[in-house]
């Protein structure tokens, strides 16, 4: 009885996984010309697509839709023995610079920017010198992540005090930290928001945070402020790099001199995964 069971299961165990083989290879292969291109949909519910080119064809091809603003990236897994292979994002990129070739998980890949309001495109995959059959996935992933962090500033801000009551107020000396050498921010990371706070010792009213960074040197005033806090109305649109030298002061109208000292800035930042590579 025992024997007819194990015989029983291991032909129903067959049955499953010559059943899975053909599905998964009926939908992986025959897309060897645009015509023929295996639809991924809208590319954020699209699922990972494994490929097998047979030896003698030479190149897959996919499409799938975006919408304006997108910023995405194409990955094919790779091998390193595929010389020579390609992703291509057709009137687009193309990627052949293979990625992480000494981790279990190389690939190659091409980008794209979405500029019209809804688009097709369609990628092609090429094999290159390897001539045996090919086996790799293709999926899409978007480029663009956030981040956030705080960082702090060396020194500390010393505001002689308004005496004359100058309706201007005025400024204190400028303390700075330097972020170009800063491992943990992503390359070409770029400034989303930005806040600052300390307390003034003593603390007053009507105080006014103000920062600069190094790549326009312009002095930008808090939109609100406290002695506490400071918020700008810098955003994306500035294109501020966050690795860079930032120099902060502030505005005092009180009489009395005052200090800041280990001043912090959150930075929430935007950056493009494939610049990570």
């Amino acid at each position: 009885m025992k024997n007819t069971l194990k015989q029983i299961l291991g032909f129903s165990l067959i049955l499953f996984f010559i059943s899975v083989f053909a599905t998964s290879a009926s939908a992986s292969t025959g897309n060897n010309s645009i015509n023929t291109a295996h639809d991924m949909g809208y590319w954020k519910y699209s699922s990972p697509d494994t490929t097998i080119l047979p030896e003698g064809e030479n190149e897959a091809y996919y499409k799938f839709t975006a919408n304006a603003g997108e910023r995405i990236y194409v990955r094919s897994s790779y091998q390193n023995e595929y010389t020579g292979m390609k992703v291509e994002i057709l009137n687009g990129s193309i990627g052949s610079t293979p990625i992480n070739t000494d981790s279990l998980t190389p690939f190659i890949y091409a980008k794209a920017d979405v500029t019209s309001a809804s688009n097709t495109f369609y990628v092609r995959v090429s094999r290159g010198t390897y001539t045996g059959n090919m086996y790799f996935t293709v999926s899409i992933h978007d480029r663009i992540k956030s981040g956030s962090k705080e960082f702090n500033f060396t020194g500390t801000a010393s505001n002689p005090g308004n005496p004359s009551f100058n309706l201007n107020g005025v400024d204190s000396s400028v303390i700075t930290m330097d972020l170009t050498k800063d491992t943990t921010i992503p390359k070409k990371a770029i400034v989303k928001s930005i806040n600052t706070r300390r307390t003034q010792t003593p603390s007053q009213g009507n105080v006014t945070h103000k920062l600069m960074s190094n790549q326009n040197q312009f002095w930008h005033t808090a939109i609100a402020s406290t002695a506490t806090n400071g918020s700008y109305s810098i955003s994306l649109q500035d294109q501020l790099e966050v690795a860079r030298i930032w120099s902060f002061k502030y505005n005092a109208k009180a009489s009395a001199s005052s200090t800041m000292k280990n001043v912090r800035a959150q930075i929430s930042y935007e950056y493009d995964a494939t610049d990570q590579f």
